[in-house]
């Protein structure tokens, strides 16, 4: 694990420990709490409680809760209870019991959770110096870019400004500038007027 940046960290022991400028940590620890601001990259991490903001690049994530802003690159991410976003995704599989996401792009291949919620916002006035510095000053304020998803498993999903191939849960609440291909739904289901499903399975 390496961060370039501030850091400050509890270990497996509950010592506390901090990183100021280069430092790095032996990607077996495993960490009870993780601060970091600014870049951040790890192979394999188990976390407890994580927040983090700027850019962070990973191979596999196991954590209790995380709280992100900026750019979030990981194959896999693996969260006990909640996972919450505000910036941009790239996501091979993200597992988690609740899901929070403030994002105008980036691509998702599979989620699995009980509660899906991903909506647009105003995230280019949250953090706005650290997302300038993440994205090259690339931050997209378009109103209708989206998060590109390959599939939900779900009981609650609600979307904005989301595409996306397979979608599975109970209850779908489909807001603006949406694109879904199939949508299984065995419960509520509302679908805003921009938006548009491809099939829709009742189950």
């Amino acid at each position: 694990m390496k961060i370039a940046g501030e850091a400050v960290y509890v270990d497996a022991a509950g010592k506390r420990h901090s990183i100021e400028g280069l430092g790095s940590l032996p990607d077996n620890d495993e960490l009870q709490s993780l601060n970091a601001a600014g870049e951040f990259s790890f192979d394999k991490l188990s976390c407890g409680e994580m927040k983090i903001s700027g850019s962070c690049e990973g191979k596999s994530l196991t954590a209790q809760n995380v709280s992100a802003e900026g750019s979030f690159e990981v194959a896999a991410a693996d969260v006990a209870e909640k996972f919450q976003l505000s910036g941009s995704a790239e996501i091979d599989r993200l597992r988690a019991k609740k899901i929070v996401m403030e994002s105008r792009g980036g691509s998702i291949g599979a989620i699995k959770c009980d509660k899906l919620k991903i909506f647009h916002g105003e995230i280019h006035d949250v953090g706005s110096s650290i997302l300038s510095r993440v994205f090259g000053g690339k931050v997209s304020h378009q109103s209708n870019s989206r998060v590109r998803i390959e599939t939900i498993d779900a009981e609650t999903v609600e979307l904005e400004n989301c595409e996306v191939d397979v979608i599975k849960c109970r209850d779908a609440f489909i807001g603006k500038n949406c694109a879904i291909k199939k949508l299984s739904v065995s419960g509520e289901c509302t679908v805003a007027d921009d938006s548009t499903v491809g099939e829709t399975i009742r189950t």
